[in-house]
């Protein structure tokens, strides 16, 4: 991994860790005004509805588009330049304003369809909260195009400051309205934020929007139809993607009021180190894949991919290993007050035992699609994340009903292990070579360090005796994690773990220098 790269995954990493704090504070905050109620299960189905088509066309696009424009539109500027794309990004906007009106309409029937289980007055709660919440596909959509144009030149702050702008105005709406418009103030501050971070995109790519982009509707033009034709397979597979959380959508409405909620804390909390560290690696490495399989590199996309797949493992895997030692006594630390009780603790656990592994999974086989869809092998990354729905929806069937949230989070788990090894035999086939030298022990630099987590952590929680609500024992529970990990840091020094050699050699070097200059 160039140095380069390092540091943007870095900042974006930090950025991503800023924006994920003030969505646990928020998360926080939500848990104490809303518990796990009918009314905020609600809000999630509303929450998840206006987000799928813009997510859809802004992912499929980003993807698709980065490669061509770092093959063809690097430096070059003018409108007649970007004519292909231009038209490209006109389409995009006018389906996602299409499919707003579209879904105006068609709100109740959308509900109905995807959380069969709601009762009458949440469906009909969750249908109003859905028209109040489509603005955000017009904005959303702006936003990801300015997003995928900055990504592309290699500038990830202002992409990466989404988390931090959304959550701030989601927790300000929440903190001065919610005791008075209850669920409707966390619409609101999603609308607000939404809003101004499509308005700091825009002062970001001023230079750009002024020089080059403007509506087109050159559909002939080859600049359009290449990335268009790739846009296909990467729309199939995305929609498989986010298949997957509407399909556990679907089955827990179906389970006790208050799942929904429950299933969203799991999540939030699970997913972290995913939406921290492994989408800022994903998001970083993409730029150079896409150059090195545009210059027929083989080696190079090798050796990045298990320089990513190494990194990716670093970041996550201790973190999931923590959290699903720690589950329980994290729930209650964080977010049992308020209206958030005992009941609502033991409905999120239920999920976030398996959801905390799936990160390491889901981590993998996403970074593994990114080099499928650079190597424009976009249909088998459709092929192994449709048969993951079909897989996650088979097991909900069998075992939902009896097993309830926890089943689901099960069936979410294998559904992501068996879309990690098939993605990794596919991206084995496709660039046939061998696994850089010592890969295999560069990997047991992580693994082992993991082990000793485990072996400190799991005695420590039977010695200290079960929380259940004790604040204070909780705590215990979670400060045992702190020496756990120093001690398998100081193991993974021991055993020459690259990344981690690695960051201390740049704060020393970084160190080095200040002292240098002053």
């Amino acid at each position: 991994m160039s140095a380069g790269s390092r540091k943007a995954t870095i900042v974006l990493s930090g950025l991503n860790l800023g924006g994920k704090l003030l969505a646990l504070g928020k998360t926080l905050l939500v848990a104490g005004l809303f518990g796990t109620s009918g009314m905020l299960d609600a809000f999630w189905v509303a929450y998840s509805l206006p987000l799928l088509l813009p997510g859809l066309l802004t992912s499929t696009l980003t993807v698709a588009f980065v490669p061509r424009f770092v093959a063809k539109l690097a430096g070059r500027t003018g409108p007649d330049v970007w004519r292909g794309a231009n038209t490209l990004l006109t389409l995009v906007l006018l389906l996602a304003l299409g499919g707003s009106v579209l879904m105006y309409v068609q709100a109740g029937s959308l509900v109905r369809l995807l959380a069969p289980g709601l009762a009458p007055d949440t469906h009909d709660r969750a249908v109003t909260l859905t028209r109040m919440l489509l603005p955000c596909v017009g904005l959303i959509t702006m936003s990801s195009l300015l997003s995928a144009l900055s990504l592309a030149r290699e500038r990830f702050v202002l992409p990466g400051m989404e988390g931090i702008v959304n959550n701030i105005a989601v927790v300000a709406c929440a903190l001065l309205f919610a005791h008075s418009a209850g669920v409707t103030a966390l619409i609101w501050g999603v609308i607000l934020g939404y809003a101004l971070q499509a308005t700091l995109l825009v002062i970001g790519n001023r230079d750009l929007l002024a020089s080059s982009v403007r509506p087109a509707f050159d559909y002939a033009h080859e600049d359009f139809r290449a990335p268009f034709a790739h846009l296909l397979p990467l729309f199939v597979g995305s929609a498989g993607a986010m298949l997957t959380g509407f399909v556990d959508q679907y089955f827990v409405s179906l389970l006790d009021s208050g799942s929904i909620s429950a299933l969203s804390y799991a999540s939030m909390l699970a997913y972290l180190p995913l939406e921290v560290f492994a989408q800022a690696v994903i998001t970083t490495y993409y730029p150079p894949l896409g150059r090195l399989f545009a210059a027929g590199d083989s080696a190079g996309a090798a050796a990045t991919y298990a320089h990513g797949v190494r990194f990716l493992l670093f970041l996550t895997l201790p973190c999931a290993t923590l959290l699903a030692l720690l589950a329980q006594p994290v729930v209650e630390l964080l977010l049992q007050r308020g209206h958030f009780d005992a009941r609502s603790t033991l409905l999120t656990v239920e999920a976030l035992g398996f959801l905390s592994l799936v990160v390491i999974a889901r981590a993998h086989a996403y970074f593994s699609y990114r080099v499928l869809h650079a190597a424009r092998w976009a249909w088998t990354q459709v092929g192994i994340g449709l048969a993951g729905v079909l897989t996650c929806i088979a097991l909900n069937a069998l075992w939902a009903r009896e097993l309830g949230l926890r089943g689901i989070a099960l069936s979410t788990l294998i559904a992501a292990i068996q879309s990690a090894v098939l993605s990794t035999w596919a991206v084995r086939r496709l660039l046939r070579v061998p696994w850089p030298p010592g890969f295999g022990r560069e990997l047991a630099s992580v693994v082992v360090p993991c082990a000793v987590l485990v072996a400190i952590v799991l005695p420590a929680n039977r010695l200290i005796g079960p929380s259940d609500g004790n604040w204070l024992r909780a705590l215990a529970h979670c400060l045992v994690a702190l020496p756990a990990l120093a001690i398998a840091l100081a193991v993974a020094w021991r055993l020459r773990q690259p990344d981690l050699l690695d960051a201390v050699t740049a704060i020393t070097a970084r160190l080095h220098r200040k002292r240098s200059t002053a």
